[in-house]
């Protein structure tokens, strides 16, 4: 993989074929030129979502991505703006900025539609903006569609990932009590949070009857694996379950699947403000050079993540 980028022109990470993170290349091309109403990003951070390397993989997806070859790579980014269309108004240069261009993401520069763009408020980096769009969203969506209050106990599975991270927070945000299930290791970081944490694994039901002998009033299923017969199970109802991972379940029972699709750019903001202002905390398992991309998605591949793997294109973005 070609490593080095050159003065006169723009990395960005592309595949050809379907396959695994090897079929994930470097290619370089001219700076893209922003047409009149467009903006040019010279981007900093873009984070790595699981929804990447499914349609790298070719593998089919229930959500239809119109996927042709070759391909860019990536949805979530954050940088700064070079220049401007000349019919753009409400942005300038040097701004700093965040959002999502599908296929486009994991790139020096992108151009892209302003209104999709979101201002980094004062105090976020930029690698914790670059991972934000795609779990801010879906957080603050599945939230929303249970209309979490502080009479709820929540069950938030995969409390240590990036959705379920931010996903409990809000929860606890707006008084809940939540109990989220992750791995051992990542106990004490849930812990941090003000997460009550239950272990995966066999016995997951009957921990969490320990942990709420009176039951839970909402469910929020972040990784599938079957919460939501679990949720059934414990005599949660199927009004207030949300997953975003399940596609069958949702098939097969009256639970909700909103996701990020149902939050716009102003619930992006005020995720981002919360962030800014300390009132959330988004954990960066890792951060990766553009030139190792292959070596990112591997380590989301192979699962456990502790909150988000991002991917800079300068050594130290801020």
């Amino acid at each position: 993989m070609t490593t080095q980028a050159r003065a006169d022109s723009s990395r960005r990470v592309v595949f050809r074929r379907f396959g695994g993170p090897e079929v994930l290349e470097l290619e370089h091309r001219p700076v893209p030129v922003p047409a009149s109403d467009e903006v040019l990003v010279r981007v900093a951070a873009a984070g790595v979502n699981p929804v990447d390397w499914k349609l790298f993989s070719g593998q089919p997806m229930h959500d239809p991505y119109e996927r042709s070859l070759p391909s860019g790579n990536g949805y979530d980014f954050a940088g700064t703006i070079v220049s401007t269309g000349a019919d753009v108004e409400r942005w300038r240069p040097g701004e700093r900025v965040f959002g999502g261009l599908r296929f486009h993401a994991q790139a020096d520069h992108l151009v892209i539609d302003p209104a999709l763009l979101v201002r980094v408020p004062d105090g976020l980096s930029l690698v914790v903006a670059g991972a934000l769009n795609v779990v801010g969203r879906t957080a603050f969506a599945s939230v929303q569609s249970q209309r979490i209050t502080a009479g709820d106990t929540v069950l938030v599975s995969g409390a240590a990932g990036g959705v379920g991270t931010l996903t409990a927070q809000l929860c606890i945000h707006r008084g809940a009590r939540v109990i989220g299930t992750a791995s051992p290791g990542n106990h004490d970081l849930l812990r941090s949070f003000g997460i009550e944490p239950v272990a995966y694994g066999p016995g997951l039901p009957d921990a969490l009857r320990a942990a709420a002998p009176n039951g839970f009033t909402a469910v929020l299923d972040t990784v599938g694996h079957g919460t939501v017969a679990i949720a059934l199970a414990l005599g949660v109802s199927p009004h207030r379950i949300n997953t975003v991972a399940d596609y069958e379940a949702r098939q097969r029972h009256p639970v909700a699947g909103v996701g990020g699709a149902a939050a716009g750019s102003a619930e992006l903001a005020v995720v981002a403000r919360m962030l800014a202002d300390g009132d959330l905390g988004l954990p960066i398992d890792s951060v990766h050079p553009l030139e190792r991309v292959r070596e990112a998605y591997a380590r989301s591949i192979a699962g456990h993540a502790t909150g988000k793997i991002v991917i800079v294109t300068e050594e130290q973005p801020s």
